[in-house]
């Protein structure tokens, strides 16, 4: 069984590039905005990959929200190079 990875950026590009690159090892679960990611923390995913900036809720207060609710790893990402 594969552990599970939820992705969470606005961007459509960078979320296809990660779920291509990922999805080899794991189960991937996508959301394009913070509140959808909430929404997608019912899935129990085994580790997050979040981007920093997003219009409706930022990274580190969506990490806030999230540890409330469940306690595995967040890598904070920014698409900007």
């Amino acid at each position: 069984m594969k552990q599970r990875l939820l992705i969470v950026d606005d961007e459509p590009g960078i979320v296809d590039m990660m779920t291509s690159y990922f999805s080899s090892q794991y189960e991937v679960v996508t959301a394009y905005c913070g509140n959808e990611a909430l929404q997608k923390l019912a899935r129990q995913p085994d580790l997050i990959l979040l981007d920093i900036n997003m219009p409706d809720i930022d990274g580190l207060t969506l990490c806030q929200k999230i540890r409330e609710l469940i306690t595995c790893p967040i890598l904070f990402f920014d698409g900007k190079g």
